[in-house]
């Protein structure tokens, strides 16, 4: 893949790429998704489906920018899919995401933290796909995609903790159930202990968070990912640290989880 040029609004010109993955097509975008190469996206698109492709993943990770004409080019072309054809989009930005979210159109679309899950969903029934897991939910993707940029600049685990709390806070049935139990989007000030977490460190602590939490949701066979399952993943991610920060903010851990059943059984 070239870098993306310059364009002439002075934003950056998306440059396009397709790999194949299993049996789905992954269509890499770097750069700004604007009037000027949404064109390019819909003709890229339009060929892969016409050329045969039935299983489509965006990998957004690298778009900085994206307008109203590129998100008219995917509503496009998604209620043109056939009963035997699906897209997914993979890794986008907390800047994408809220085209997507303010456009009231984010349900429309399978969202999905990293491409190797959304290959996995749009080949679900592909003789050789693996474990499909659910899409996000609007609020749920909104969220992870945030996190994405927020959690490289956490300065300790206590800190990651601090970010998660800030963000379910704020977002779907995870942000009524902390709100009902006095849980604040303000930090807690003063050092509440070194933890363990669970997986290895140095690993990405969004990707982790999701991918427990996308086994939560096949646990209890949901549609999507829901915040809850974010909240549920990020106790289990962080385990005692979790704990020891929610005890900072006056909430224990077996109050939070009857919080959560009441809210939603199945997911508890």
């Amino acid at each position: 893949m070239s870098h993306p040029r310059e364009s002439p609004t002075g934003r950056r010109a998306s440059d396009f790429a397709v790999e194949q993955r299993d049996q789905a097509a992954v269509v890499i975008v770097e750069g700004d998704l604007d009037l000027l190469s949404a064109p390019r996206l819909k003709g890229t698109l339009t060929s892969l489906l016409g050329a045969g492709s039935r299983q489509l993943v965006l990998d957004f990770g690298g778009v900085t920018f994206m307008d109203s004409t590129a998100l008219s080019v995917l509503i496009g072309v998604h209620r043109r899919l056939g009963p035997d054809e699906r897209m997914a989009i993979a890794g986008a930005r907390a800047e994408v995401l809220r085209v997507f979210e303010l456009s009231g159109l984010v349900a429309a679309f399978e969202i999905f933290p990293s491409v190797d899950a959304a290959a996995a969903h749009v080949t679900s029934g592909a003789p050789s796909a693996g474990a499909s897991a659910p899409p996000l939910t609007a609020d749920a993707a909104l969220m992870v995609g945030i996190a994405s940029t927020a959690m490289p600049f956490a300065q300790s685990e206590e800190d990651e903790v601090e970010r998660w709390l800030r963000l379910l806070r704020r977002y779907g049935e995870a942000g009524a159930v902390l709100a009902s139990i006095g849980v604040s989007e303000a930090a807690v000030r003063g050092p509440v202990g070194e933890g363990i977490r669970v997986d290895a460190p140095g690993g990405d602590p969004a990707a982790n968070v999701t991918e427990h939490a996308a086994r939560i949701a096949t646990q209890r066979r949901a549609a999507k990912i829901a915040t809850t399952d974010i909240l549920l993943a990020v106790m289990h991610v962080y385990g005692d640290t979790f704990g020891r920060v929610l005890a900072a903010h006056g909430v224990g851990i077996e109050e939070l989880a009857e919080r959560v059943a009441a809210a939603d059984p199945a997911a508890a």
